[in-house]
């Protein structure tokens, strides 16, 4: 075991291959007693951009009671750690998604998680905004006021947590993190940023993680909403990947140490 692996686990564990390593979190695939899973550790960034990890444990569990994600099998919040179940597959590339049909099974998916029952956490991105621009000090001067500009600008004039427009999304739909199974199962892995949020901001941040053009912009909504987007629902649209550009710097400023 290298320094860089979770020290004092079950006996009965044992780590296989590295996933990812971020600020954020480091993730390995694992044998916990012989099943397949996906151990996570915080990484310093996990504290610094406020993430909720109290309430990602019951997300995990209505995600995976859909059959959207992966199931969660133990977690410590304190330690910063999380279990869940591996879920076997091919992560999708940006290439993979902007595919017409794979976009179509990616808005599809998007809006299952969307209509998902679940009444907490909540992601106030106002709040987020504050919170990375605290995180970033100096290095995220400008920013800061850009994200909240943009973020009106999206929202245009309706309240950021307006009763009834808010709803359970994964808010990281980057492809990589949408895992094509062998039989055709499509399902979304990664949901530590899941909250209740805008579905505007899951579709604008799709879009951006994919590279759409204008034309995978409409064929992405229409697939969502079951009809073409209009003029103003496109303006909308990119109102909100406007808003996902500027957070995306606002993030990757919060996590330079």
């Amino acid at each position: 075991m290298t320094t860089t692996e979770p020290r004092d686990l079950p006996v009965d564990w044992e780590i296989r291959e590295l996933l990812a390593s971020t600020p954020v979190s480091r993730t390995w695939r694992i044998l916990a007693a012989g099943r397949p899973a996906v151990l996570r550790r915080d990484e310093p960034g996990a504290g610094r951009l406020g993430l909720n990890r109290v309430d990602e444990p019951g997300v995990l569990r209505a995600a995976a009671a859909a059959g959207l994600g992966p199931g969660p099998l133990g977690a410590d919040p304190a330690r910063g750690l999380l279990l869940t179940d591996w879920l076997p597959g091919r992560a999708w590339s940006a290439a993979d998604l902007r595919a017409p049909e794979n976009l179509r099974r990616a808005a599809a998916l998007l809006r299952q998680v969307h209509g998902l029952p679940v009444s907490r956490p909540v992601l106030d991105l106002a709040a987020v905004i504050d919170r990375y621009a605290a995180a970033g000090g100096a290095g995220a001067d400008g920013l800061a006021p850009m994200a909240r500009e943009r973020l009106a600008l999206a929202l245009d004039g309706a309240p950021v947590l307006a009763a009834g427009r808010l709803r359970l999304c994964h808010n990281d739909p980057t492809p990589g993190n949408f895992i094509a199974a062998a039989d055709g199962t499509l399902r979304l892995i990664d949901w530590e940023y899941a909250g209740l949020c805008h579905p505007a901001f899951d579709l604008a941040g799709l879009a951006l993680g994919a590279g759409l053009d204008p034309a995978g912009d409409e064929l992405l909504l229409g697939a969502y909403a079951g009809q073409p987007p209009g003029p103003a629902g496109l303006a909308r649209h990119g109102a909100w990947k406007d808003f996902c550009r500027a957070l995306a710097a606002l993030w990757a400023a919060a996590l330079i140490e």
